[in-house]
């Protein structure tokens, strides 16, 4: 009985180990997302659908040269950065009127031809919706796209219409983003293709932080680099040499 009574107590005690490891851990981030909150189970209204909308001109008019892609690193540690691109084609760069990009309803820059730009975001769910506008009237139905990110991960999201270059392929088995000309890349297939885009637009912060009494501090949404001087990207890759006679 004496026994019976200690091993009824060491499997209690076991039980209660086990249920205390396998308890969840609490979120204990304080990053807030200065965007608004959408119902993503909601489809979008009438008025996503028709209205009026600032646009945005497209590479046939918008020629100013940029700098060419680098990796960033996010404000906060605990942030996501989300790059999106559009690659360089002879279709894109012919675009007068560039479709119109939000997030949470907020507008974003417009992508044109060979151009990226970044958010970082807290982890979460968000809603990215596009359309593209008559002038300043909007006449489409949106396409709407719902992705998640994590604390600490970089994306890359490429808009591509003519879809000529493929699909993307998961790494890992992982299954990527994919509607019509949104597509999430993999990293090393997206490193590829984003080198040689431009950064026409700053990159833009939607991370908050909130303190222990509650006090939300928000940072400057627009992260703008340097000042871009063209000959920055001028590199003489084989050195200048005097034509002679004698080498004919």
């Amino acid at each position: 009985m004496r026994y019976l009574s200690l091993v009824i107590i060491t499997s209690m005690t076991l039980v209660a180990c086990q249920s205390h490891q396998s308890k969840p851990k609490e979120n204990t981030s304080n990053l807030v997302s200065t965007l608004k909150q959408v119902n993503l189970d909601k489809e979008p209204t009438l008025l996503d659908q028709y209205g009026v909308t600032g646009f945005s001109t497209g590479s046939w008019v918008r020629q100013d040269p940029a700098p060419y892609f680098k990796l960033v690193h996010p404000q906060n540690a605990e942030a996501a950065v989300i790059y999106l691109y559009r690659p360089d084609s002879k279709w894109n760069r012919q675009e007068i009127i560039a479709p119109n990009f939000y997030i949470n309803g907020k507008r974003i820059p417009s992508l044109i031809s060979n151009h990226y730009y970044w958010l970082e975001l807290p982890p979460g769910t968000y809603r990215l919706t596009i359309s593209r506008p008559l002038s300043v009237v909007k006449f489409q139905k949106p396409r709407v796209v719902d992705f998640s990110v994590e604390s600490g991960k970089q994306y890359f999201i490429k808009y591509e219409e003519e879809q000529f270059r493929g699909s993307p392929n998961g790494e890992d088995g992982v299954d990527l983003l994919r509607s019509g000309p949104v597509m999430q890349m993999p990293t090393k297939g997206a490193l590829k293709e984003i080198a040689m885009t431009q950064l026409k637009s700053p990159g833009l912060n939607f991370v908050a932080t909130r303190d222990e009494q509650g006090r939300v501090t928000k940072p400057k949404e627009q992260i703008k680099g340097e000042k871009y001087k063209v000959s920055d990207d001028v590199h003489l890759e084989t050195p200048f040499k005097i034509w002679k006679p004698s080498t004919w």
